[in-house]
């Protein structure tokens, strides 16, 4: 019994052995085909993904920036330049302590308080794969500190590179423009952070071709994210230098004859459109953009009454008071009306309903012709013309030579200017039409405004026999005709003889600044009034205006006079009387050509 209850004991738990020994293999092989499905998917399926993870822990991909190109004057002057200097950049997400790391630059660079809190500001905005640029322009003393100690600071690299510098930032701050680091909508165009775009200016023109192609440098780095060695280096392609149709001479030269005043002058080309100045005063220290603009600074510019920040040859428009006697003259010739071959009475005054259109000379012009209205800016002449004229075909011969319209220059923005129609009012409104209106707007007057750009390129188009030239800011560009004006050569002729006895005849608005130059000029001056003076008020009343209220100065012009080469606009911000305060400036700028040509 007790053998037999004994067996039936060890077959029992012989079974519920093996019961456990043939689970226990069911779970080993199930464990290991588990793992082997495991280690198919990892080898197989999971291969590039995971090679390439790999490949990112132990190689870092550093953005190599190209050097940006250039911009030189037509004589190979550098305009926006690039000097050497070491940046610094730190990449977040291979930094393990960043405060710790933060403190350590602050005590090697010797950063104050507020560029501390500017570099923890960026870096709460930027990408934690991305390179920061936390530190630039700095010279070889004081990064030496910091690249004998980068093997200590994972994540922290210097590298050698370049900072913009614009030699004649004040003088031409309006055409070169200036950069500023990228913004969120250039990183959506593939733009990295760190890297810097144009502005404003030929540097915003030109991006495409200064900017230049990234490079790329494939770093091996340890599990610390510290640089062990180079694995791959493609060099970036540095931007294009592009020379530019300025001549800064020329522009330093125009600069120092405004000595100080608010104004704007072109200078261009007659034959080609090459824009040889183009300076707006005040300017503005673009390097300023560069180093990191202080909020002091930009708030300084934008209130600025002089508003530093507009160029005037382009974005502001003006009335163009006496200069644009010359096109008045031009359309009364197209048309024939009668007082272009006849002479009339200035009294110093114009008899209009109850009031009375005043001349600048009270005591009037006597017996005038349209050459001698010209030469001597005759507003009564000017008066009856305009009225002979009417306001339909005046606003038409505007339009013909390019007022009221852009004109096609490569920097932006630029406003058209104003010029009004009898159907609407300069707001757009339907309003009746005054017959004083239109003789206001034949002495360039009232409603009707120009840039100096548009006055520049007038002359050009007087000087040239008609072409309407797009102004070209790239030198060596051929001459680009907007419109080829239908215009009668002795009807041009009629007016350069006048425009050069305003020079040259002792009589003219201009004689006494210009005709002693070393070439023969030609040209009309312009007062503009800024407020209407009472109809008894005289020329010392105006004098004793506030400056803000004083009129704007204008000189418009070519030369030489036999062989034209340049056309000019010289317009002074509330400076007087055109004569004396932009002419001035127009005789500094030929002396300079001359002397340039004869050199």
């Amino acid at each position: 019994m007790r053998l037999r209850s004994y067996m039936q004991d060890y077959h029992h738990s012989r079974k519920r052995f093996n019961q456990r020994i043939l689970c226990f293999q069911i779970f080993s092989f199930a464990l290991l085909f588990l793992l082997f499905l495991r280690l198919l998917d990892l080898q197989w399926l999971q291969h590039e993904g995971l090679l390439l993870q790999a490949e990112q822990n132990r190689v870092n991909v550093v953005p190599m920036l190209a050097t940006r190109g250039e911009l030189v004057d037509r004589h190979g002057v550098g305009l926006a330049v690039n000097h050497v200097s070491y940046h610094v950049y730190i990449i977040p997400e291979r930094i393990p302590e960043m405060e710790k790391t933060l403190a350590r630059l602050a005590d090697l660079l010797g950063w104050d308080e507020r560029q501390f809190a500017q570099v923890k500001h960026r870096l709460k905005r930027a990408r934690r794969d991305r390179p920061v640029l936390v530190e630039d322009k700095l010279p070889w003393l004081r990064v030496a500190p910091l690249a004998a100690r980068l093997h200590h600071l994972a994540g922290v690299d210097v590298k050698a590179g370049t900072r913009r510098f614009y030699p004649y930032a004040q003088t031409a701050s309006h055409l070169i423009g200036y950069l500023s680091m990228a913004n969120a909508e250039d990183v959506n165009k593939g733009m990295l952070p760190i890297e810097k775009a144009g502005r404003s200016g030929l540097e915003k023109t030109f991006e495409s071709r200064l900017h230049g192609q990234l490079g790329m440098q494939q770093e091996e780095v340890d599990a610390l994210g510290r640089r062990v060695g180079v694995l791959k280096r493609t060099p970036p392609v540095m931007g294009e230098q592009i020379q530019i149709s300025l001549d800064i001479d020329l522009q330093k030269a125009a600069s120092r004859a405004l000595a100080g005043r608010t104004g704007a002058v072109v200078v261009m080309d007659v034959h080609t459109g090459e824009v040889l100045v183009l300076l707006s005063q005040p300017g503005i220290d673009t390097n300023h953009f560069i180093s990191g603009l202080e909020m002091e600074q930009w708030q300084y510019w934008l209130h600025d009454p002089k508003r530093p920040l507009l160029n005037r040859a382009i974005q502001a428009a003006f009335p163009p008071a006496s200069t644009f006697k010359l096109l008045t003259s031009l359309a009364a010739l197209r048309y024939g009306m009668p007082l272009t071959r006849k002479k009339t009475d200035c009294k110093g005054f114009l008899e209009l309903a109850d009031r009375n259109l005043r001349c600048w000379r009270r005591k009037g012009h006597g017996r005038v012709n349209m050459h001698r209205a010209i030469v001597e800016s005759c507003d009564v002449y000017f008066y009856k013309l305009g009225d002979q004229l009417g306001m339909s075909r005046l606003q038409a011969e505007a339009k013909r030579w390019g007022f009221g319209q852009p004109t096609g220059i490569e920097l932006s923005p630029e406003v058209r200017g104003t010029m009004p129609t009898q159907a609407r009012s300069p707001s757009g409104h339907t309003r009746k039409w005054f017959r004083g209106e239109t003789m206001i707007t034949a002495i360039g007057q009232g409603a009707v405004s120009v840039t100096p750009m548009q006055m520049a390129r007038f002359a050009a188009a007087i000087a040239n026999g008609g072409k309407l030239l797009r102004p070209q800011l790239e030198a060596g560009q051929p001459a680009q005709i907007m419109r080829e004006i239908d215009v009668s050569p002795k009807h041009l002729d009629i007016i350069r003889k006048a425009m050069r006895d305003v020079v040259a005849s002792g009589r003219g608005t201009a004689h006494a600044r210009l005709s002693r130059l070393p070439w023969k000029v030609a040209g009309k001056t312009g007062t503009a009034q800024v407020v209407a003076m009472a109809q008894d008020n005289d020329k010392k009343e105006a004098k004793k205006k506030p400056k803000h209220l004083q009129d704007h100065a204008w000189f418009m012009g070519y030369a030489p006079f036999e062989n034209p080469r340049i056309a000019f606009a010289v317009f002074v911000e509330h400076g007087g009387h055109g004569g004396s305060a932009a002419a001035p400036v127009a005789a500094a700028i030929v002396r300079a050509m001359a002397k340039r040509e004869a050199s």
